[in-house]
């Protein structure tokens, strides 16, 4: 059981999107992919906040992954984010974009 709680804020537009999104609730072929995203990313080993200042105009990320005894918040930026937790910060943000299709989203 793996939930993730996605929030990007910021930008030029200064919008903000969020969403929880439930892997157990999407496709396992895309729950699959997410989960090795994670695990690629190292994101548990990832410290909390890897923002030193912010910067103008850029987005913020937060991230929380519940998958179960392991529990774990990074708080990053576009600047910020290390190459490796990039591909699952994209990924999130075209799910919370999506909405509440049938993704896992609510």
């Amino acid at each position: 059981m793996t939930k993730i709680y996605f929030k990007k804020t910021g930008g030029f537009m200064g919008r903000e999107v969020e969403s929880d999104i439930d892997l157990n609730e999407m496709p396992d072929n895309e729950a699959q992919d997410i989960q090795r995203m994670i695990m690629d990313a190292n994101f548990f080993s990832t410290p909390q906040n890897l923002i030193d200042a912010s910067k103008h105009d850029e987005y913020e990320y937060t991230v929380t992954v519940d998958a179960g005894n392991s529990h774990h918040t990074v708080h990053t930026s576009d600047s910020s984010a290390p190459e490796s937790l990039r591909p699952l910060l994209e990924r999130l943000s075209t799910l919370a974009k999506a909405g509440s299709s049938n993704s896992g989203l609510t």
